[in-house]
């Protein structure tokens, strides 16, 4: 787990950005071993370990799944992979949102005792978050196999979507990151926001229930993202349009969060 500092000494501005995100970029055994150690810290002791949480999702999906389909007239069959995808993917999406903007304050030890690049932090929840997800999917088996689900190659279309989630977290980590840094009231807003949003997004209903006004969903970035990963599974292979929104949508994010880590990163040390 060797990590190479590019400089001896830390540049200034967008060059610092730039030379933080590179380095924290190329040092995946040290990110990625950080965030199998978190994994690992959080359910020390635990007989399930992580699938506590793929546990509690089935049981969402059991609970949520026959009512939720009672009340909007749907067959079981059709809405609970459905539900079940979604509450999947939205786990991924919601933890990537929140934890993103605690990735400096939740490693102020670190940051205060150890020079590693910044971004190394948001790498590792982003990675400890993906990890968390690709065994949530275990989740969806027993709804396979309830509902008579056969895997299918349209599937893997899911895998750029996860993707192009993975790599709009990053910006969208930095820019949660400052801010949540700077104003600590932030955390909680961005929390609320996360919870409000679960239900402004087509996850326990369809976007067909709104009748003339299911174009309105194309407005939610988050729905796009969601979709690029639930779609292909599900057996609706998105539209391109859905792909260009999010590429676009990184695009911007980038934009945003380049400059600001560059105004910014060198007081991250001292709000923390």
């Amino acid at each position: 787990m060797d990590l190479k500092i590019t400089d001896a000494q830390p540049p200034s501005g967008l060059r610092a950005a730039i030379t933080d995100i590179v380095d924290g970029t190329r040092a995946y055994s040290v990110w990625s071993a950080l965030g199998w150690q978190d994994i690992r810290q959080r359910y020390r002791r635990s007989m399930l370990g992580p699938f506590w949480i793929t546990l509690t999702m089935l049981v969402t999906i059991v609970g949520m799944g026959p009512l939720y389909g009672a009340l909007l007239k749907l067959s079981n069959k059709d809405f609970i992979p459905y539900l079940s995808l979604g509450i999947i993917s939205w786990g991924l999406i919601s933890m990537l949102l929140m934890e993103g903007g605690s990735s400096f304050h939740s490693a102020e030890s670190m940051i205060r005792s150890v020079r590693l690049p910044l971004t190394l932090h948001i790498l590792r929840g982003i990675y400890r978050n993906f990890i968390i997800f690709l065994h949530n999917l275990v989740a969806y088996i027993p709804v396979m196999l309830f509902v008579g689900i056969m895997p299918k190659v349209t599937w893997l279309l899911a895998i750029p979507g996860a993707m192009l989630l993975l790599i709009a977290a990053f910006p969208m980590s930095i820019i949660l990151g400052i801010f949540c840094t700077r104003f600590r009231d932030m955390q909680p807003i961005v929390s609320s926001i996360v919870q409000l949003a679960f239900f402004l997004t087509p996850i326990i209903w369809k976007p067909e229930a709104l009748g003339k006004h299911a174009y309105l969903v194309q407005f939610n970035p988050l729905y796009t993202f969601l979709e690029l990963i639930r779609g292909p599974i599900y057996g609706d292979p998105p539209d391109w349009s859905l792909y260009l929104n999010a590429i676009g949508i990184t695009a911007l994010l980038y934009v945003i969060a380049v400059p600001l880590f560059a105004r910014f990163r060198s007081r991250v040390a001292f709000w923390i």
